[in-house]
């Protein structure tokens, strides 16, 4: 079987601050063997005393790699980071800079899965200039000050923080920062970093003491905020789980400047607000679901609750009710469901019939509580119950137009992560690829016919 062809780096990209730049992609790969010390994809050869980040940036600083659109070098320093980091991950995306795989579990089914997130990458917006999505390209809002948790500064406690733009030469103190380093909060790092201001504190020596201690969920806010503000929403790879089929959106590139790890080691002190750190790293303070959430009996009685009385004000019955515990199945998207219809069917040959079922799944209520503190169980429990029935009254009607919304709806939201170009390169050479095993399939009937066809010709010639 031959190897699958190597994905180059783009001739041209556009960026998201509005520009264009072009790429080399065999001056990046010399260049990449140059920094790096290695091929890309042997693994190891980074350099231990300075950061990844800083490292690719290295890459396209080198000689003929980046250009602006004229073909005049471009210095990569001066680029917004936004911008930079559309580079590195196309870097990444072809194999020029090496990217191990993360270890990962399914968000659904928690099956472990390892993969180099950056080789999913869908750059065609990014080749084919549609960077113009009102959700995906959203520039990030610097004018204002932006809401996180609670945190002490000075002797004042700040729950806002406001960020500024960053090119790399400005935030280089942070992306020259070793991977396995220990992150100390400077004020030269705050001043990288771009926060201009925590609260109504503006002083980088003030604000780099209130983040070295702050409570764990106020930094993991913060860093979130900065990845917002600093990687393009469109630098996701979706992974779907080979056993549930469930997407899981991966960061790309894998490697980044911050983590959402605690700054110190859980326990070790208190913090800013004299309460205990949390023990649980990278992760943000939330409910345990034994008091957010109803046990699994708990919830079965609020969801028949729940259908007895729909079930009365839409005027159905029989449809058998079902509350599942186990793994819940995904949509066509790979969005875990919070519950699904199913038809009845006719007596088989044993005489057995089925009646239609509307299933409820419990694990995907207990995540959505957990990720949204102000999920509304019992509504979203109507909700679903009522959704469903909507179904059932649309199959007993012969047409489902819900279900070709939703299904419209999932297609649409690909295509917007793919990109119309991409979209029709896709379908055009899937319908290339049909042709062709057609062809394959049926050549000898063409074979035998134009034989025939040929014999007949001579005979008929005589």
């Amino acid at each position: 079987m031959p190897a699958p062809a190597r994905r180059l780096l783009p001739a041209q990209v556009h960026l998201p601050s509005g520009g264009v730049a072009r790429l080399s992609d065999a001056a990046a790969r010399a260049r990449a063997s140059s920094v790096f010390g290695a091929p890309a994809g042997r693994g190891g050869g980074e350099r231990a005393s300075i950061g990844r980040c800083a490292l690719d940036v290295q890459v396209l600083a080198g000689p003929s790699v980046l250009a602006d659109a004229r073909g005049a070098p471009l210095d990569p320093l001066g680029l917004p980071l936004t911008d930079a980091h559309v580079l590195r991950a196309l870097l990444a995306s072809a194999g020029v800079v090496p990217e191990e795989p993360g270890a990962y579990t399914c968000e659904n089914c928690s099956a472990p899965f390892e993969v180099a997130p950056s080789g999913l990458l869908e750059i065609g917006p990014f080749t084919d200039g549609e960077l113009d999505d009102p959700e995906l390209d959203l520039p990030f809002d610097f004018g204002v000050s932006h809401p996180i948790p609670a945190l002490r500064v000075g002797r004042a406690v700040c729950r806002v923080v406001r960020l500024v733009e960053r090119t790399v030469e400005e935030a280089m103190p942070l992306l020259r920062l070793p991977d396995d380093g220990v992150l100390r909060v400077t004020p030269s790092l705050v001043v990288a970093m771009g926060i201009a201001a925590l609260g109504r504190e503006r002083r980088a020596p003030v604000i780099a003491d209130a983040l070295a201690g702050a409570p764990d969920e106020a930094w993991a806010a913060i860093v979130d905020l900065y990845h917002e503000a600093r990687y393009p929403a469109r630098l996701l790879a979706v992974h779907r789980c080979q056993g549930c089929g469930a997407r899981n959106d991966l960061d790309v590139p894998l490697a980044r400047e911050l983590a959402r790890a605690p700054l110190r080691a859980p326990g070790a002190d208190a913090d800013a607000l004299g309460e205990p750190r949390s023990t649980r790293a990278g992760t943000r303070a939330r409910a345990s679901p034994s008091s957010a959430f109803p046990d699994l009996d708990g919830f079965e009685a609020r969801v028949r609750a729940a259908a007895g009385r729909i079930y009365e004000a839409r005027g159905v019955r029989n449809i058998d009710l079902f509350i599942d515990a186990g793994v819940p199945a995904c949509d066509d998207g790979g969005e875990p469901l919070l519950g699904c219809y199913t038809p009845g069917t006719p007596a088989d040959a044993l005489g057995i019939a089925h009646p239609p079922e509307i299933r409820i799944f419990y694990r995907t209520f207990r995540s959505e509580a957990r990720e949204d503190p102000g999920f509304d169980i019992d509504a979203e429990i109507e909700e679903t119950i009522d959704h469903e029935v909507t179904h059932h009254l649309h199959h007993l009607a012969g047409s489902d137009p819900l279900d070709d919304e939703e299904r419209e709806q999932i297609a649409r939201e690909e295509l917007r992560r793919v990109g119309h170009a991409e979209a029709v390169r896709r379908a055009r050479r899937g319908a290339l690829s049909d042709v062709a095993g057609f062809v394959r399939a049926t050549w000898p009937a063409w074979l035998i016919a134009a034989v025939g066809t040929a014999l007949a010709w001579c005979a008929g010639g005589r």
